[in-house]
């Protein structure tokens, strides 16, 4: 593509920052006293408003308003798409098949729980236009294994034939790794296809989030799944930047956390490990903020090329997140210091 182009996308991603939620605003929907006035809030006064306008604030639900938010990502991620090409467009479409794989688990869970998964339908954000999902048939699925057999003009299906059942708790997980492998392998691929020179930063961005993913995945694996060294190893992310094969191993092999603190010592992602007391509670907000001050920057320093366009979704991606933990928060009548510490984005 050529550089005007890019200047030409890169301004368009500009000017739709320039739209999105400030500092203000995010006070003003912490100190909010319940989900009605945050959503009340974000329909009145941001730029999410008219995909809010036909929810009724008497009768409110996280998780729907959240399908709603993310409706405005699908819809901007297929405008900027618009002005792409070749490998650029099919690196940026991977941007949507996270959300068709996100919704993909929802449907899952729901056969797990023996949903009607019509009812699911509210909840399910992916793009109409790019999607050879048949989600229509979908939610009409009346077992497991119509629900796969359903899949198989697609590549989900190689991925969930194998599974005779998804009630157990271990299939759920190793089902959901093999979806999120799926993803990761696919974006991998795509992203290793784009421009080296050019897209240098973003390359190193996203590869600095497959080790952070890893890190996460061999640390709970050990903790909370009792992993063995195998499946760690198996469904650990190929492709990190710093984290090469041998690296991963000697994490794999760790005895403790410990022994992972150590192996991670002067490296870029000691900051994971450092708050012991806290690790658990706060491990996926120190990765996103990681990421987050990244992207930013790649989002700032990045005019005239892809990275400023992926930069821009991947902020919308926290900003959405952050309103839902705001959200999330009013359930627990937290203090407007205890929500902060939750957000991605820092807020004074």
């Amino acid at each position: 593509m050529s550089k005007s182009k890019h200047a030409c996308i890169s301004t368009k991603a500009l000017a739709m920052r320039a739209r999105k939620i400030k500092d203000n605003d995010y006070l003003e929907l912490i100190k909010a006293k319940d989900l009605k006035e945050v959503f009340l809030y974000l329909r009145d006064h941001s730029y999410y408003g008219d995909f809010l306008r036909k929810m009724d604030p008497e009768n409110l639900h996280r998780t729907e308003i959240e399908a709603h938010l993310n409706d405005l990502k699908v819809r901007e991620t297929e405008k900027l798409m618009h002005y792409l090409s070749g490998v650029e467009k099919n690196y940026f479409q991977v941007l949507l098949i996270r959300m068709e794989v996100e919704s993909l688990r929802i449907l899952i869970r729901g056969i797990a729980r023996n949903d009607d998964l019509e009812s699911l339908k509210g909840l399910m954000v992916y793009s109409e236009k790019y999607t050879r999902v048949p989600f229509g048939r979908l939610f009409r699925a009346r077992d497991w294994e119509e629900f796969k057999k359903l899949l198989i003009d697609t590549d989900y299906y190689r991925i969930l034939e194998i599974y005779k059942d998804v009630k157990g708790t271990q299939d759920l997980v190793m089902i959901e790794k093999n979806l999120d492998r799926y993803y990761y392998d696919l974006l991998k691929n795509r992203l290793m296809k784009l421009d080296k020179k050019s897209n240098r930063d973003l390359i190193d961005v996203e590869r600095r989030n497959f080790d952070l993913l890893n890190l996460i995945w061999i640390y709970r694996g050990k903790k909370f799944y009792s992993l063995s060294r195998e499946e760690l190893i198996a469904y650990s992310l190929r492709g990190g930047l710093k984290l090469n094969e041998k690296r991963l191993l000697d994490l794999v092999n760790a005895k403790n956390l410990i022994e992972i603190k150590a192996l991670l010592t002067n490296s870029d992602y000691a900051f994971l490990f450092n708050h012991t007391e806290t690790i658990d509670l706060y491990m996926e907000r120190r990765q996103e903020r990681y990421l987050y001050f990244m992207y930013l920057k790649l989002f700032s320093e990045g005019n005239g090329s892809l990275g400023r366009v992926v930069a821009y979704v991947r902020l919308l991606d926290f900003e959405i997140e952050d309103i839902t933990s705001i959200i999330e928060s009013k359930r627990y009548r937290m203090s407007s210091d205890e929500i902060k510490k939750y957000l991605i984005r820092p807020i004074d």
